[in-house]
């Protein structure tokens, strides 16, 4: 089976601000359909980071490729959260995430549950769906 990505609404594309904007263009290909790969992260460059991240997170709850639902316990990685001396920052990884997550939201928000394919593969997996 071909593992197909989904594409990102163009209203939802619209009612972004130009950051987010910025981000989604840097995960999608033409048509706003999703990457089947994450972006490459350039390190003097905050938004690639950025842009992993939510590649990441959205990948997991909409892919259907089943190598994109194993659980992102590394996707904060890739964020810009060093500090002057190149040091890993995690109290500026976890603000990070949390404005991320208000992007992620707003597109896996905007697909059908019936698209959400990493959701229903851990809800069997965790019985809440048979």
């Amino acid at each position: 089976m071909k593992n197909i990505m989904p594409l990102i609404k163009e209203e939802i594309i619209k009612n972004l601000n130009d950051e987010e904007q910025k981000i989604v263009k840097l995960i999608t290909k033409k048509n706003s359909v999703i990457r089947s790969s994450k972006p490459k992260v350039i390190r003097d460059n905050s938004i690639t980071g950025k842009a992993a991240y939510v590649w990441r997170m959205i990948a997991f709850f909409v892919s259907s490729n089943r190598v994109h639902q194993c659980m992102p316990v590394c996707a904060a990685f890739d964020l810009p959260a060093y500090n002057e001396n190149g040091e890993w920052k995690s109290n500026i990884s976890r603000i990070m995430e949390k404005e991320l997550d208000i992007l992620v939201k707003k597109i896996v928000d905007s697909f059908k549950t019936s698209e959400l394919h990493g959701v229903k593969r851990w809800g069997k997996a965790f019985g809440y769906i048979s």
